[in-house]
């Protein structure tokens, strides 16, 4: 299963990398411009801290513009994946791109019928937005349960990494689902991954040896 962080901030994909075993960062625009860098220069920052792929959304709304973006970022790099929202426009652009040399992320998924078209189209990734599906009281989850499914019985290659996840909640129901890749931003995944006992647990250590020992280390002497 791979891991990606949602961010384009350097410094923190850093720290979580210390000890997350993170794929990879995937971005869109409106997390690029928190930044307030060029693009191509923090591309290539995020490239450096990208064991697999960076995921990189076009900005263009228009087949050509989106075509000709996509292999501006493709010339980048291979390890940058392009972002394509699943509009008319964006499933037009998936088709008409050679997706066997240039690897698309098919994103801004809300239907099954958007998600199977892109798969058809030739996407490597499908993401869908799961907490916006939530806010409109549908089921994101539901909806990645019947991506795989279908996926899966049509036998389709495209992975789906699951996006716009805003909760520890989501992040265990996605698991179990089977869900080959997802994206998270910094806070849920430090928020996912911390636990009060697992600390607690760790002070237990601490405090039952150096009730016995001591000093705080392998070799030290009983009191």
């Amino acid at each position: 299963m791979e891991l990606y962080v949602d961010s384009a901030n350097v410094k923190t994909i850093k720290e979580l990398k210390k000890w997350l075993p993170i794929d990879g960062v995937t971005v869109n625009p409106s997390i690029i411009s928190t930044e307030r860098k060029p693009l191509f220069k923090l591309l290539d920052e995020l490239l450096v801290l990208s064991d697999k792929y960076l995921h990189v959304q076009v900005i263009s709304a228009l087949k050509e513009d989106i075509i000709k973006e996509a292999e501006r970022l493709h010339s980048i790099s291979d390890k940058i994946i392009v972002k394509i929202p699943v509009s008319e426009q964006g499933l037009a652009a998936i088709k008409e791109i050679d997706t066997a040399r240039i690897k698309v992320t098919a994103t801004a998924i809300f239907s099954l019928t958007q998600a199977l078209s892109a798969a058809k189209a030739g996407a490597s990734y499908l993401a869908p937005y799961v907490s916006r599906l939530d806010s409109i009281e549908q089921s994101g989850v539901k909806l990645v349960k019947e991506m795989k499914y279908i996926i899966d019985k049509h036998q389709y290659l495209a992975k789906i990494i699951a996006a716009s996840i805003k909760t520890s909640n989501q992040v265990k129901e996605l698991l179990k689902t089977g869900v080959r890749a997802m994206t998270l931003s910094p806070e849920i995944m430090l928020q996912s991954h911390r636990h009060h006992l697992t600390d607690r647990a760790v002070a237990i250590f601490r405090e039952d040896w150096d009730s016995v020992y001591k000093k705080f280390e392998l070799d030290s002497e009983v009191k």
